[in-house]
């Protein structure tokens, strides 16, 4: 059976999508943590732990974070899919979206992970932003 999920219309569907892809394309871009930062309120909480690389409070976590991965990182490629939305009460909501992500470090090691992306969003006077993000493994790492 499946779960009913609190509607919205298509276009605040389609603005909670385009803030996740921004974020896969601002991660992309490897470098700008500040096209990065834009994308999440001040107080977000950027949760990595479902893939063992710990949690990262507000502007200032996540901003360490950053800057200490991408100087890691010399290419990556994001792809979100399956994006739904699960909840949403006009000034929040809640969707998940698939994601197959790929990174290559500097030191030539590849990350590839398939995994779904928990968005909690939040609107504020310049729109959408992301207040929460976290990840869960759809598929274990090869081995």
């Amino acid at each position: 059976r499946v779960a009913a999920v609190t509607a919205c219309s298509v276009e605040e569907r389609g603005a909670l999508e385009a803030v996740a892809i921004a974020y896969c394309r601002a991660v992309d871009r490897i470098g700008d943590v500040d096209g990065v930062l834009d994308l999440f309120s001040p107080d977000a909480i950027y949760d990595l732990s479902g893939i063992g690389m710990g949690e990262f409070a507000g502007h200032e976590g996540i901003r360490g974070f950053f800057e200490a991965a991408f100087p890691t990182m010399t290419h990556a490629a994001h792809y979100v899919s399956n994006f739904a939305v699960l909840a949403f009460d006009g000034p929040s909501a809640e969707a998940e979206g698939y994601v197959h992500a790929f990174a290559r470090n500097v030191d030539g090691s590849m990350i590839d992970v398939k995994a779904c992306y928990r968005f909690a969003f939040a609107l504020d006077d310049a729109g959408w932003k992301i207040s929460g993000l976290s990840i869960r493994l759809l598929l274990p790492p090869a081995s």
